[in-house]
């Protein structure tokens, strides 16, 4: 009689708990699918009250309507970035926002090179020279600063005639030309000193551009990758709306530092994003970079918040550190943009640089050098020290320069390749 009371209580006392607290026995770390049910019922047959656990029918309306959406979800991120390259391709000359006037007809900086570019460009010397003097009526720097030494030839040839044939010049010819030799050889070091100077910082800031260029796309890629391992199975719709933002933070990026207008991103955003969500984004105070570093911050931090997986905190740690490389990326591309080299640097050598090729006639006519010689020494030395003036005036704004029209679109098919990945097969079917 003691025992079956005890059998009956303790029956009694497990079917109450279950139906109160139906998790009582589920399994604490739960799979990627949903687990069976488990109920418990006490068979009183035979004169006994046995226990036992009845297994249900595994329920998997459930599972195919996650999967479905999934599908869903991805099936429409697909589309929205073909359209997206349709608009955006990922080449040089699709390229709105950049100047055909800085585009070399040969190899340039504002395309992502390939074998085949590297080949031409270390060809052997003799090769690389008749290439280069072949191509010089196309390069873009000869024609930029071709108006400036054609002025300087004149300048010379007229001064060095004037001294030569007209009376005032030649009553004023000993006393302008005697010192014109000392000077130039005076003002020749502190010239080549600020040339070299200016060339390094402007290409250090080249440097530095396209680095954050090349972190930005590392860290997306990195991001990508998280949302699609850990994200993507426990909550698809945040990370499916993740990877639209993150598809467009190269081009968001592009337009602040090219000052591309919000009617050419709109069309963007509303592709990736929906209407709303560009609404929201261009309608921000802050820039749109910062703007879409703050949104995935939200979703990540909405979804470990979210979860009842206690080590989810682990790839939430990653996804922020990612997040706040891309927001220090951002950062930096900013402040390049608003910080140029001190102007002041600029006037004084431009102020040298005009000092030394009006004194430049005066040495020439002192040497000997005839006029039409001067005129032609004149224009080789205004080529080569206006030429390098200008570029380290190029490439001290580095953004028109960068291939950023390949980056984004390269950044936009990182995303699609990682979340359009299919589902990695498990290495105990292996």
């Amino acid at each position: 009689l003691t025992a079956s009371w005890h059998h009956a209580t303790l029956g009694f006392t497990t079917q109450f708990s279950v139906r109160q607290f139906p998790n009582l026995l589920s399994n604490p770390f739960p799979a990627r699918s949903c687990p069976a049910k488990q109920t418990l019922r006490m068979d009183q047959t035979g004169g006994g009250n046995n226990i036992y656990v009845e297994h249900e029918s595994r329920d998997n309306e459930k599972d195919k309507q996650t999967a479905t959406s999934l599908d869903s979800l991805l099936s429409d991120f697909s589309e929205d970035l073909s359209r997206l390259t349709k608009i955006r391709p990922a080449t040089p000359n699709a390229d709105i926002s950049c100047s055909p006037a800085i585009i070399s007809a040969g190899s340039s900086y504002t395309r992502l090179w390939t074998q085949m570019t590297w080949w031409r460009h270390a060809n052997p010397p003799h090769i690389r020279y008749f290439r280069h003097i072949r191509s010089w009526p196309l390069s873009t720097s000869a024609r930029k600063i071709l108006p400036a030494v054609t002025m300087s030839a004149l300048y010379t040839l007229v001064t060095a005639f004037a001294l030569r044939h007209l009376r005032i010049g030649q009553y004023y010819l000993g006393s302008l030309t005697k010192g014109a030799s000392s000077a130039m050889a005076a003002l020749g070091a502190p010239l080549a000193l600020l040339l070299t100077l200016r060339a390094n910082a402007s290409l250090g800031r080249l440097n530095e551009a396209r680095l954050m260029i090349g972190r930005l796309i590392l860290h997306g890629r990195n991001l990508a990758s998280f949302l699609r391992a850990y994200v993507q199975p426990v909550n698809p719709q945040a990370a499916i709306m993740a990877a639209r933002y993150l598809s467009v933070l190269g081009w968001s990026i592009k337009a602040l530092v090219r000052y591309e207008s919000d009617d050419s991103q709109r069309e963007v955003y509303t592709i990736m994003l929906g209407k709303k969500e560009a609404d929201w984004l261009l309608s921000q105070p802050i820039n749109n970079p910062v703007a879409i570093v703050f949104r995935l911050r939200q979703l990540v931090a909405d979804v470990g918040m979210n979860s009842n997986n206690p080590n989810f905190f682990v790839p939430h740690s990653a996804m922020e550190a990612c997040i706040n490389d891309l927001d220090a990326v951002t950062g930096g591309l900013e402040r390049l943009l608003s910080s140029p080299i001190p102007p002041t640097y600029s006037r004084h050598l431009s102020r040298i640089m005009v000092m030394y090729l009006a004194i430049l006639p005066l040495a020439l006519v002192s040497s000997g050098t005839p006029s039409l010689g001067a005129m032609v020494a004149g224009a080789l030395v205004s080529y080569v020290l206006i030429g390098v003036d200008e570029i380290g005036m190029e490439i001290e704004n580095p953004f028109p320069l960068l291939p950023l029209q390949q980056a984004c679109g390269a950044l936009q098919n990182i995303v699609g390749d990682h979340m359009l990945l299919p589902d990695i097969p498990n290495y105990d079917e292996a």
